[in-house]
């Protein structure tokens, strides 16, 4: 069995658990890490979970997990991994919610694999192939302007001036085109990988919320930036995501409109 079925099949049981757990979620169990920032203790142990079974795939790969539950360090080969993304979904029920593992080697993403237990969608990528759903290829939308176009967006949590002003010109397109919040950074991506949305846009993301989503959408055919246009989408906390043709005017009248 190769490294990517094995990822794959880890993902799948990873989301498993979390799926079996939000039915026996209490509120006791709920923690706030800030304002409108949730964690659980299935939070932690789905980290657990993944960081014990990735290890056994290349011994000596190092971690970098939004837990904690790992200490970081730099080496060849690094895993990138979100083991519930969409908690604030998650812990009031509802969904989705979804579990996003990255490979990366010599800093170069070359794995992706996300995972929605509940819609039992599995959404990967490897180095040079195709993005797949549910093993089967996937493509971005062809839609090419805002107008009718549909968006997904996230709010981060501390919203800062530059914030406030893509929202309110993200409002002034909303008798052209369809925004959507749903909540899981690395599922929304994959909805542009296979082309039920045409872009989507976050700021405050940290690197296990898009680097496995923002690699299949690129073995999709689609593209990504930070707000600049630049290419340090992963770690610069800044993603828009879209199939390509529609990229330029969201970064010119949402983005980047003074």
């Amino acid at each position: 069995m190769n490294i990517y079925t094995q990822v794959e099949q880890i993902a799948r049981s990873t989301g498993e658990f979390l799926r079996e757990g939000q039915a026996q979620l209490r509120k006791s169990d709920i923690e706030l890490k800030g304002t409108r920032n949730f964690v659980t203790h299935i939070d932690t142990e789905a980290e657990k979970m993944l960081v014990e079974k990735l290890g056994k795939l290349i011994p000596g790969a190092t971690f970098l997990t939004e837990e904690g539950t790992v200490t970081y360090a730099e080496g060849e080969y690094t895993w990138i991994i979100d083991p519930l993304d969409g908690t604030t979904n998650y812990v009031h029920g509802d969904t989705p919610f979804s579990v996003s593992i990255a490979l990366m080697k010599d800093n170069e993403i070359i794995l992706g694999v996300v995972y929605d237990p509940v819609a039992d969608e599995l959404f990967s990528a490897i180095e040079k192939g195709k993005a797949t759903l549910n093993g089967k290829p996937v493509k971005i939308s062809s839609h090419s302007t805002l107008t009718n176009g549909y968006i997904g967006l996230g709010i981060p949590y501390s919203l800062d001036d530059r914030g406030e002003k893509i929202l309110k010109n993200a409002m002034e397109q909303f008798r052209k085109c369809s925004f959507r919040i749903k909540g899981s950074a690395a599922i929304e991506i994959c909805y542009v990988a296979c082309g039920r949305s045409d872009a989507y846009f976050h700021s405050g993301l940290s690197p296990w919320d898009v680097a496995a989503g923002t690699f299949i959408l690129k073995c999709a055919g689609g593209m990504s930036t930070d707000f600049s246009g630049g290419n340090n989408y992963i770690f610069n906390k800044e993603l828009v995501a879209s199939n390509g043709s529609i990229h330029g005017e969201l970064m010119d009248k949402i983005i980047n409109k003074d």
